[in-house]
């Protein structure tokens, strides 16, 4: 056992060399450290930043009186830190100390302050402590579309959608705002958070009529000048050409209006770094960066008109009473890549596209009507929100802001790991479930890894189309005591047992972490896989419920990919054990044995099946077909035999030896085709050569990756189950269900459902699928008869109670 210790440290020495000490001292501080009642952290945008919201609470906090003894910490990045200390300096904000990200004291400060504020979130490893105050401000009334609504992330929602469920405050300049936010990321019945409608602490500044003076004559800017500011949205959809595309756009339209701004006008532009960085002012006439000797709305109170495309500012601009122009050039090629709220059309400010109309609508007067915009979006910002904001937040002090808590339906929440959606039968069968149950009952929420379903979105879009979901972002934070014991539990050196008695606390503060103060009735392990998420979901503080889709004995035995010692401890610990089909009581009995098992067969959607095979036949753009398409066409619509099998190239399936018992039946009966159809796995490559071999390989056809594959099944005669192990193998049921016939082995999984249903049962070997093979051509199986309509309305039954 030494040996084996010391073997698997010395492999994973790089692992930990990469740990953050700093952030494994962070736990230790939650747990030995008290809070600091006079201590205030503001965060902007992970440390990125010194402008916006964070920048006006800051003044406030280190001007006001009221706070003179309190500890105040500002976020810095490595890179901007002299910039945000000389910044400080010159604003005379002497009472604020940087805090370095990542550093050790930046962890201490996370960790101790009574008081939090931030724009945007604090990253994954953040655990809010109950004593803990946090107010989120967001940072910006949105256009586009955000949380469950994004087009190109909403799967990786997860860190903002847990920062919101984490806040004690959540600040909001509008409804329309608090309506989006609270909806998109799906918080309404898992945040106990308050609602501020408040005005932006930026936008106070456009109530300061001595700013645009103040900034004119430090800039020693004429009256007569007029002063354009050009913000515009970072496009990062583009993918880079030689440069960045967007500096491409950039500097042309820039350069051409240059040519056309006169001598009485100046424009100031401020560009995401990424997409500015190699623009050279220099060859500019009249256009200049903006300056950073004031916070950017600072400045921007002293311009005469801006310049935006689709970015949130002009939302606060508006309250200048100044001329907004949206410069949407590339408006057609946005909308495809960023959805919108709004409709861009309804919007009160001109919208040009080229910069000919650009210069000639700088050059004139406003001539639109903006008061509705502004009271629909800017009807509670004013001069004192700042302090209005901090005395609610670390005052105290109530009626100050209007505020609202968060309504909720006071129905039971439950969680639900899905596992990485891939297609499989744990996806078709969780999908089938939540189709069929009422969905007004309960808050149904799928759970999972966000890396792990990247490239499974089509089947995470099919689900959340269905219900609300929380990602579980970022890793569990441990001590460095805890790292090497789940380390040694990872490597299979201890037991999950022993590693859930360490780590008890730790679990603890992992729930804390991902879910904060929201409540479920029962947390559903739906995958029954994955050695992690059966750990954290055994220690979810509420009824555990884990589900046993195979036989695991022999997932173990073929695959090794389960653990014997996690099972028996889930199997143990869990509240429920849910087996797909009785036929697997006796394997999880080889793990533990109690009374906590209950079946709950899985949902069969017999109407979705019906519906897709009289759709069209079609094959996706990633399909894979080893014969001529024309041909396969032909043999479908022909009367020739074909036998058909759906399931994933993996070797529990039986793929080689169903091809071995084909060609004895293609002997006798050489006008039969044999088909398969698989979604993934690692025997693709091996099955599809091993049918090439065969003498009657012009008759055996493999496909892989077939999103609609019930309209080829319904044109084939009869169905073959050849695994050596399942689930309930609920492909035998959607075969049944377009009229084919149908055997299979005699193995746990489909057994009793075969059995209860009158199906053919065959011997689990090669001859035995031979046999019930000919049998089928020999019309002695008779189809099934199956009332899937009762057979679902026990199946609800069945997980309903799961959840009694």
């Amino acid at each position: 056992m030494i040996k084996k210790i010391k073997k698997s440290f010395i492999k994973s020495k790089n692992k930990f060399k990469k740990l953050s000490f700093n952030k494994i001292k962070y736990r230790n501080y939650i747990k030995r450290l008290p809070v600091c009642d006079k201590s205030i952290l503001l965060e902007s945008q992970h440390g990125r930043t010194f402008n916006g919201n964070m920048f006006y609470l800051l003044k406030e906090l280190a001007s006001n009186s009221l706070y003179e003894d309190y500890k105040i910490y500002y976020t810095v990045k490595d890179s901007n830190q002299k910039l945000v200390e000389d910044v400080l300096e010159n604003y005379k904000l002497k009472g604020v100390k940087t805090l370095l990200l990542d550093s050790k004291e930046y962890y201490r400060i996370v960790a101790t302050s009574k008081y939090l504020f931030n724009d945007t979130s604090f990253l994954p490893f953040f655990i809010k402590r109950d004593e803990q105050v946090y107010l989120n401000t967001w940072h910006g009334t949105p256009l586009k579309t955000l949380g469950k609504k994004s087009h190109a992330d909403s799967y990786i929602l997860g860190n903002i959608q847990r920062n919101f469920i984490l806040a004690d405050y959540l600040l909001y300049p509008n409804e329309f705002t608090m309506n989006l936010m609270v909806n998109d990321y799906m918080i309404k019945n898992l945040s106990h958070a308050k609602i501020l409608l408040g005005g932006y602490p930026r936008n106070s500044i456009f109530f300061d009529g001595s700013i645009k003076n103040k900034v004119r004559d430090y800039y020693e800017i004429e009256d007569d000048i007029q002063i354009i500011a050009y913000m515009p949205t970072y496009r990062n959809h583009n993918v880079p050409l030689g440069k960045n595309i967007e500096n491409t756009y950039t500097l042309y339209h820039l350069l051409e209006l240059d040519k056309k701004l006169s001598e009485k006008q100046v424009m100031y532009v401020n560009i995401h770094p990424l997409a500015g960085q190699q623009i050279n002012y220099k060859m500019f006439k009249h256009i200049k960066p903006m300056p950073k000797d004031f916070e950017t709305y600072e400045f921007l109170a002293a311009t005469d008109c801006l310049i935006t495309d689709y970015s949130s500012v002009m939302f606060d601009y508006v309250l200048s009473k100044n001329k907004i122009i949206l410069f949407t050039y590339d408006k057609n090629e946005y909308l495809e890549n960023r959805g919108m709220y709004l409709d861009m059309n309804d919007l009160p400010f001109p919208m040009v596209s080229d910069t000919d109309n650009l210069a000639k609508e700088i050059a004139s007067p406003k001539n639109y009507n903006d008061n509705y915009f502004i009271n629909e979006f800017c009807k509670y910002d004013n001069l004192d929100i700042c302090d209005k904001i901090c005395r609610t937040v670390v005052l105290g002090e109530e009626n100050l802001i209007k505020s609202k808590n968060l309504e909720k339906n006071n129905k039971e929440n439950v969680l639900i790991y899905v596992g990485n959606m891939a297609k499989n039968g744990i996806t078709a069968s969780i999908k089938n479930l939540l189709i069929n149950l009422d969905l007004k009952e309960r808050n149904y929420y799928i759970n999972y890894i966000p890396r792990k379903v990247k490239s499974h979105l089509t089947q995470f879009e099919e689900l959340t189309s269905l219900v609300n979901y929380i990602p579980m972002q970022g890793k569990m934070i441990l001590t460095f005591k805890e790292e090497v014991i789940y380390h040694l539990f990872s490597k299979g050196i201890i037991s999950a047992t022993t590693m859930s008695k360490y780590l008890d606390e730790a679990y603890k503060y992992e729930i804390k972490r991902l879910f904060g103060n929201a409540s479920f009735s029962h947390a559903i392990q739906f995958c029954g896989y994955e050695k992690s998420p059966i750990m954290k979901y055994s220690k979810i503080p509420c009824n555990n419920v884990i589900y046993v889709h195979n036989n695991m004995v022999e997932e173990i035995r073929t695959k090794s990919n389960q653990r014997k010692d996690v099972l028996s401890y889930a199997y143990k610990e869990y509240d429920k054990v849910s087996l797909v089909t009785h036929d697997m009581m006796e394997s999880v009995d080889h793990f533990y044995s109690n009374s906590n098992k209950l079946v709950a067969n899985n949902i069969i959607d017999y109407k979705r099946v019906l519906n897709l095979a009289q759709q069209p036949f079609s094959l996706d753009e990633d399909t894979k077909l080893n014969m001529n398409l024309n041909k396969f066409i032909n043999i479908l619509n022909s009367d020739s035999k074909k036998f058909i099998n759906i399931g994933r190239f993996s070797k529990e399936k039986g793929h080689l030896r169903l091809i071995d018992s084909f060609e004895k039946v293609w002997r006798e009966h050489n006008d039969s085709y044999l088909i398969i159809i698989g979604g993934y796995g690692s025997l693709y490559k091996e099955t599809l050569e091993y049918a090439a071999n065969k003498i009657c390989s012009d008759n055996i056809i493999i496909i892989k990756s077939m999103t609609n594959p019930f309209v080829v099944l319904k044109k084939c005669d009869y169905f073959v189950l050849s695994s050596y192990h399942e689930g309930f193998g609920i492909v035998i049921a959607e075969a049944d269900i377009l009229g084919l016939s149908v055997i299979s082995t005699n193995i746990d999984g489909p057994k009793q459902f075969m059995i209860q249903n009158g199906g053919t049962l065959v011997d689990n070997s090669t001859d035995g699928l031979y046999q019930g093979m000919i049998d089928l051509i020999n019309s002695n199986v008779k189809c099934m008869n199956v009332n899937y309509e009762e057979y679902n309305k026990n199946a609800i039954k069945q997980f309903n109670k799961l959840l009694s």
